[in-house]
């Protein structure tokens, strides 16, 4: 069930909202280009830049040229500006010429093309609206989705309509984190709920987990919205199936994402419940993330990833009276302090500064 975007990586450790999705390669959106297309080639080299990057859902971003200034990552070492922007380019070429392609295809003889290129539509306005935090291209993209499923009904293409539906949840999951808006939360839950139940599991594995991880995404966004402790177990059970199938040979990136998130959902429940056993739990699934993850490539990744542990034991040296757990997470965090220094993520450098900042008050607490 290939698509543009897949998975949001949980990252409470920081508090700084921040996205990352492990990526399908996006062949579906450039096959139905014409080979001859300018734009087909364009396109698959953008995708091919864009796809495996780090970006942070921040400000809005209404222009594609205000998107494109606003990407960073620490990965490129190219002229950044210049392929950012020829970027941003090609992804407005690309949504004229499916809007041309939509102007020219009949509803009443081609709905399942039709569908189609209203789906695609939708990947590159969401593709745009995640990567800028543009909640008009979201919206765009959701709106999308809709006129997709319009032409689409579950009994005669259940596939197609799962994964029309999937997507339309993945936007209205950002916006909700973009808007803190818990409506929109809920919507995209029962969005992916929907798109769960027709995916066969035994068939399509991979692609069932990856919805399913999903439904435990949202529930534990919704959880710590609420502080509800029903909503937080939801969530972990929902991870817990989805990493019931997935493995780490077939999906390593994967894996490590639902990983994290389950950790996440763990670590939220031992934090709102008071439950030291959870907490405890908590920090060797962050352990095996990150024994999965190859950090020299991603680095961010490893970061965020890496702030979740620490924060969890400085709920855990809390919740404990655990001295050495308090020291520990003095250091991890010092240690994101030193890896943020001198890059554009001075959120993130500024966040990781407080929180060591707090655990060593929680130190000098302890030794007391």
């Amino acid at each position: 069930m290939p698509h543009l975007y897949a998975e949001t990586l949980l990252t409470p450790g920081l508090g700084v909202t921040f996205q990352w999705r492990y990526q399908h390669n996006g062949r579906e959106l450039i096959e139905i280009l014409d080979d001859d297309s300018p734009v087909r080639g364009a396109l698959g080299s953008a995708i091919d830049r864009y796809e495996r990057t780090v970006f942070e859902l921040a400000a809005n971003k209404p222009t594609l040229i205000e998107w494109a200034n606003a990407q960073e990552t620490l990965q490129d070492a190219a002229d950044a500006r210049e392929l950012r922007l020829g970027g941003a380019h090609v992804f407005q070429q690309s949504i004229e010429l499916l809007q041309g392609l939509q102007m020219m295809t009949d509803k009443e003889e081609d709905p399942a093309r039709l569908s189609s290129i209203h789906h695609h539509i939708g990947d590159v306005m969401g593709f745009i609206g995640q990567r800028s935090g543009s909640s008009h291209f979201l919206e765009q993209a959701a709106m999308s989705y809709e006129q997709a499923l319009e032409l689409r009904t579950q009994e005669d293409a259940p596939l197609d309509w799962a994964k029309t539906t999937y997507n339309m949840a993945i936007a209205m999951q950002a916006i909700g984190m973009l808007e803190d808006e818990t409506g929109m939360l809920k919507q995209a839950l029962d969005a992916f709920k929907q798109a769960v139940t027709l995916i066969p599991r035994n068939d399509v594995p991979e692609d069932w987990a990856e919805a399913m991880s999903c439904v435990g995404t949202v529930l534990y966004q919704l959880g710590t919205h609420r502080r509800g402790a029903r909503t937080l177990e939801q969530s972990v059970t929902a991870l817990h199936n989805a990493q019931s199938v997935r493995t780490i040979d077939d999906n390593p990136y994967g894996w490590a994402i639902t990983q994290n998130n389950l950790a996440a959902a763990m670590q939220g429940l031992g934090e709102h419940e008071e439950d030291i056993g959870a907490l405890e739990a908590s920090i060797p699934m962050y352990d095996e993330a990150l024994k999965v993850l190859d950090a020299t490539k991603l680095p961010m990744i490893g970061a965020m990833v890496g702030a979740n542990r620490a924060s969890a034991m400085i709920a855990l040296a809390e919740e404990s009276d655990y001295l050495d757990m308090a020291e520990a997470s003095v250091k991890a965090f010092e240690d994101l302090d030193s890896l943020f220094e001198g890059t554009d993520y001075a959120t993130f450098q500024a966040k990781a500064r407080e929180r060591a900042e707090q655990a060593r008050k929680l130190v000098r607490s302890l030794q007391v």
